[in-house]
């Protein structure tokens, strides 16, 4: 029989839940969120100025529970600097990010906690992920998963350069997270970020729980999504100029992470040398995955 530990026992994980106008969906994410069976836990709303009911909405969750605490915005601070502020909120030893409006397995805070708790190196858990609609049914979308924890940091830098974007959602060590921030203000700034975290540790994969992504914008083409992210709301690639190249500050972004990072000299104009010639590829490569 497994033994019990009291809550003090669990170290503190904090869920921050950066939040605009989220009225659809963000009743059923809170829910989800709450229905997480990790006894030690914190949930911080961090609500970016909404005009809908959004607020309302969290307003009665925190009312019906003691662990939920919110913070509103008098102004719309941009999607990037709300991200940061739930991070700047955090109490707790390991950190996610929750959105307002995706559903999660109710032990997928509990497996991944547990993997960092058992592997000091690692700086990131990540669950299983599948796309949903609207409705919850399920989208015929594949995401796949590449766990990192024996590979050497160079393996590791390039795997998220490949990758696709979800760990990002994941179960992070907040003093690593807090030590790659600012994030920057850009298109691909969650991929700078995944890469600086890369340098510093693995990332481990939780297979027995799972993360429903929902896909419910209309975006069709890349374009589209670009629209969203020069909407003042989101705050970034306004400029005209930003839209036509929106991925032409990453190569700089990377190579700072990577120059600023503890790795050998050597080591460092070595991925610097194999990574310029991958970044148009790349660049074509998210242009055709622009939704993920």
């Amino acid at each position: 029989m497994q033994e019990v530990k009291p809550d003090s026992v669990y170290p503190l994980m904090t869920i921050g839940i950066p939040v605009f106008n989220e009225e659809r969906f963000i009743d059923s994410a809170l829910s989800s969120l709450r229905s997480q069976d990790y006894p030690n836990l914190e949930i911080i709303i961090s609500d970016n100025a909404s005009t809908d009911r959004t607020l309302e909405i969290c307003q009665r969750h925190a009312s019906e529970d003691p662990r939920i605490r919110i913070e509103s915005a008098v102004e719309n601070r941009g999607v990037i600097a709300n991200f940061q502020h739930a991070v700047d909120l955090a109490s707790g030893a390991y950190f996610m990010w929750g959105s307002g409006h995706d559903l999660w397995t109710s032990h997928l805070v509990s497996e991944c906690v547990a993997l960092l708790e058992a592997n000091d190196g690692a700086c990131l858990a990540f669950a299983s992920s599948r796309w949903i609609g609207a409705n919850n049914e399920p989208l015929a979308r594949a995401s796949g998963w590449s766990d990192t924890r024996d590979l050497a940091a160079a393996a590791r830098f390039f795997t998220v350069f490949w990758g696709n974007m979800h760990p990002v959602m994941g179960v992070m060590r907040v003093e690593r997270l807090r030590s790659c921030l600012p994030m920057p203000s850009m298109v691909g700034g969650d991929l700078v970020l995944l890469a600086n975290l890369a340098l510093r540790g693995g990332f481990l994969h939780a297979p027995h729980s799972c993360w429903s992504r929902r896909e419910f914008r209309a975006e069709k083409h890349h374009n589209d999504k670009l629209k969203r992210y020069a909407s003042p709301s989101i705050g970034i690639a306004r400029s005209r100029f930003a839209r036509m190249f929106p991925l032409l500050q990453l190569p700089f972004a990377l190579i700072k992470v990577l120059l600023r990072s503890r790795l050998p000299v050597v080591d460092k104009l070595a991925i610097v040398a194999a990574l310029i010639p991958s970044l148009p590829l790349r660049y074509l490569v998210g242009r055709r995955s622009h939704a993920g």
